[in-house]
């Protein structure tokens, strides 16, 4: 089998994620949650960032209608929607933000595992990075819950 071959078979998902792990960095968004620690999300499972209306149950991008994970203040009226890649398309969310999140790149070496039980279902771990604590959010978890 040619490299080229090969190389065409590897998705853009798989390949952006050797490219990140090859060079030791990660984009990522620092994204403010009600009641719980910021939260980690790498730059590359976002598709889109929208402004609306935080009081939906769901978002219009493109042709699709996609359901809302809610991660905002509550009594905020409008934010910002992340459009969430999944495996399949109709695996897509918006995950409702007060704002734009921070983006950062960091260095993987940065990032440590931190030992806290977890209690939230939509967290799927915890890390520390520069003696700030964040999250890792359980995707998987947070597509069930709005019905994916």
């Amino acid at each position: 089998m040619s490299q080229t071959t090969v190389l065409n078979e590897i998705n853009q998902q798989e390949l952006q994620h050797l490219i990140t792990v090859s060079t030791g960095f990660i984009d990522a968004y620092i994204i403010d949650c009600h009641g719980k620690e910021a939260m980690l999300l790498p730059q590359n499972i976002v598709l889109s960032a929208l402004d609306s209306e935080t009081q939906v149950p769901n978002v219009q991008w493109h042709e699709l209608k996609l359901p809302v994970y809610a991660v905002n203040e509550p009594g905020r009226k409008n934010g910002v929607a992340l459009v969430i890649e999944g495996d399949e398309v109709n695996q897509r969310f918006a995950l409702m933000c007060n704002e734009m999140p921070k983006s950062i790149r960091l260095r993987i070496s940065e990032i440590v595992d931190e030992e806290h039980a977890l209690t939230d279902p939509a967290v799927f771990q915890y890390v520390r990075m520069n003696d700030q604590i964040y999250h890792i959010p359980n995707l998987a978890y947070m597509q069930s819950a709005i019905g994916l």
